[in-house]
């Protein structure tokens, strides 16, 4: 007899959640495929750390249904938490243990043995930037050395499913750019990684799935190049003869306006005509042997998405 694999790694039905009287996550109905990043994306107070909680039992839902790789949330906790990391968004309450002995206590919580709690305790302590800090207290470590700590504890165990929530907050910029290596990293080795953030910027770089949630509810969810594909009307380029483009861009019908902002030619289309854009503006530059060093969507089509969809800005 063939047992089939449950096809999603996360998979809600219905899931609520009230505080009292509030409503805070409301008929959620998450799908996570196995072996995706997937980007749980919305404004502060969009119900994400809620319902992170929920999926990994540390909240009761109200109402509905969690399954985790197959298994129903919170009855199969113990189960499901031996392949699953969690990094919370709060930072650690152990600040009196050193590092290195709060990760070997994290994995023989997990059930390791003590030889192999010590082994993995060094590898990701080495693996997220802090195993110059091993005997350091808890206590002692910036913000952003707590995020790597939270994020070496959700690795113990070698999980297939990672749950961040926030997991970027309080790093600086090059850590930030780590981080998103790492998680690419892990879903080229296999990982499911769901991951929550309010920065758009970050789930573009990081995730190919998206799910968009605001007040408690889900707007949309698929593959980011699905839900993601809406056209923009302005675009920025940048030649190295920006002066000759705008005249070229100044005499066609599909051009609405064309300006220089700060040495980046920002041009505003007709969108019934963007197609001729696209055929045209290239083939001019090339033509004319310019280098080209610039060209986008003067806004990111995930960030334009969301604009529409929570009516930010007018749009």
């Amino acid at each position: 007899m063939v047992t089939l694999l449950p096809p999603y790694a996360i998979e809600t039905n219905m899931l609520t959640k009230f505080f009292g009287r509030t409503n805070v996550v409301y008929h959620l109905d998450l799908r996570v495929p196995k072996g995706v990043i997937y980007g749980f994306l919305g404004p502060n107070g969009a119900g994400k750390t809620t319902t992170i909680k929920m999926l990994v039992g540390a909240l009761k839902p109200t109402y509905g249904d969690i399954m985790i790789n197959g298994m129903l949330m919170p009855r199969d906790r113990a189960l499901i938490m031996k392949s699953l990391g969690y990094m919370p968004e709060k930072p650690l309450a152990y600040d009196d243990m050193s590092i290195h002995d709060f990760l070997v206590y994290m994995a023989r919580l997990l059930g390791l043995s003590k030889e192999d709690s010590v082994s993995q305790a060094r590898r990701l302590m080495y693996y997220t930037g802090i195993g110059r800090l091993a005997f350091n207290k808890v206590s002692e470590l910036s913000s952003g050395q707590r995020q790597r700590l939270l994020f070496a504890v959700s690795l113990l165990g070698d999980p297939d499913l990672l749950i961040l929530d926030e997991p970027t907050s309080n790093l600086d910029p090059l850590g930030r750019i780590e981080f998103i290596g790492k998680v690419l990293e892990l879903a080229r080795r296999g990982k499911t990684v769901f991951v929550s953030s309010h920065i758009v910027s970050e789930i573009e770089r990081m995730c190919n799935y998206v799910g968009l949630i605001k007040d408690g509810r889900l707007v949309e969810q698929g593959p980011i190049r699905e839900i993601a594909s809406i056209e923009d009307d302005e675009y920025d380029i940048v030649t190295s003869d920006n002066n000759k483009l705008l005249r070229f861009l100044g005499s066609q019908v599909y051009v609405r306006e064309a300006w220089d902002e700060d040495g980046v030619v920002r041009v505003r289309l007709d969108e019934r005509f963007i197609h001729k854009f696209f055929l045209d503006v290239p083939r001019f530059i090339a033509e004319e042997g310019m280098m080209l060093t610039l060209f986008k969507p003067h806004v990111s089509p995930l960030e334009r998405m969301l604009m529409k969809r929570f009516n930010i800005g007018g749009l």
